[in-house]
């Protein structure tokens, strides 16, 4: 009998679990110091957003701005139409949104977790235990393993412990090279302040050019909304993705221009200049206000001190043009992400240092990684639960064979 540590009760815990205990020659203990599959809770909202509808893997690694290529051969084994065969499988009905999203057709994250934990209860050989993981040493062919409690004796290790665990700590003891961790997928605090106004106020479908240093880095597209520190939506979510290792500040800020118009008007200010002909005697803001939100909208008027009560026939070229400009190049400056509030940690053990195709150590035999522990991090969309659910199977599926 081999016997395995999995450290770490998430998704790709659990998912590596599952597939390793196929050999009734394992015998697993899985360790947690809190709740197993807990952390699957607020996943999509809540909902539990297991994946997303990109059944090309070769497509679906673009949506990783860390890890891409090497999800290459991980995806080639386990992708998109694997994930929805093994929930179905298990008892989990899924639908489709329109923008690709896959979650459970109850819309709830606690019956994905009832589902696997069910699963979990059916291998006999699989223990949990409710330990904290401290430390970790190779001794001979064996693992040492230190809990708070206890001291361990074990084949194989597989580190678990997604973006924010100790599972970075304990590899570097072992001799892995961390990625600096940073926040990823979350809310930019911006330099303007008077735009604090507009807390909650979205705006559906916007482009955004981001620059640093007076070069352009990256062009996005996406929702976005207003808070009372900043912007935070969809595609600010990825611009701090892709954005999470330039040292931007208060000196050096993030340019981000926003064409609040959106891909729906290629020439705004024609536009705008026939809708203001069309209606001549309306006030100019009611105009835009059927476009954007009315607080955005005077907001606008007044930054550029425009009389929002003009009337469309009367507001004068050079006003319209103010406006149209600030409408497609709508600049903020971002000088830090919201820290504690990120959805995913940038980040993590060195993949040069990972066999991509068994997961395992290429430093320490026997010691394998799956998860967000990893520098693998995708953008908002089900990529960072695709990615636990890939890299647990092909771990676990190579535990299988007790090599």
């Amino acid at each position: 009998m081999t016997e395995i540590a999995i450290i770490g009760g998430g998704p790709a815990g659990v998912m590596c679990a599952l597939n390793a205990a196929q050999n009734i020659d394992n015998k697993i203990f899985l360790f947690d110091n809190g709740i197993i599959l807990n952390t699957l809770l607020p996943t999509g909202g809540g909902r539990c957003n297991l994946a997303y509808a990109e059944y090309d893997f070769k497509e679906l690694v673009k949506f990783y701005p860390r890890g891409e290529k090497f999800l290459y051969s991980i995806f080639s084994r386990f992708s998109t139409p694997d994930t929805i065969n093994f929930f179905e499988k298990i008892g989990i009905k899924i639908y489709t949104q329109n923008d690709n999203r896959i979650f459970p057709v109850s819309n709830s994250s606690k019956d994905v977790k009832n589902a696997l934990t069910k699963q979990i209860e059916k291998h006999k050989n699989i223990k949990k235990v409710f330990e904290e993981v401290i430390d970790i040493q190779k001794q001979n062919n064996q693992f040492l393993l230190k809990t708070n409690k206890k001291t361990y004796l074990f084949d194989k290790v597989v580190i678990a412990t997604g973006g924010r665990g100790g599972g970075q700590k304990l590899a570097q003891k072992l001799g892995h090279k961390i990625t600096e961790l940073k926040p990823a997928l979350c809310s930019l605090i911006t330099c303007e302040k008077e735009y604090a106004c507009l807390t909650g106020i979205s705006i559906k479908d916007v482009e955004a050019s981001v620059f640093f240093k007076n070069k352009k880095f990256k062009e996005l597209k996406g929702d976005f909304l207003f808070t009372h520190k900043g912007i935070s939506g969809p595609v600010v979510y990825k611009i701090s993705s892709y954005c999470a290792y330039l040292n931007f500040n208060e000196k050096e800020p993030l340019k981000i221009v926003f064409n609040l118009a959106g891909k729906d008007f290629e020439n705004f200010d024609c536009e705008f200049s026939k809708l203001l002909k069309k209606h001549p005697q309306k006030a100019s803001v009611n105009i835009l206000s059927g476009m954007l939100p009315s607080n955005l909208v005077l907001k606008i008027f007044e930054a550029e001190n425009v009389d929002p009560k003009t009337r469309a026939g009367q507001l004068t070229k050079k006003d319209r043009e103010k406006i149209s400009k600030k409408i497609t190049n709508f600049i903020l400056h971002a000088k830090n992400v919201s820290k504690g509030e990120e959805i995913v940690t940038a980040g993590g053990v060195d993949l040069k240092e990972i066999n991509p195709k068994t997961l395992e150590s290429k430093i320490v035999s026997g010691l394998y990684f799956c998860g967000e522990v990893l520098d693998i991090d995708g953008l908002t969309g089900g990529f960072n639960l695709q990615n636990c659910w890939s890299t647990g199977f092909v771990a676990g599926t190579q535990l299988a064979q007790n090599i």
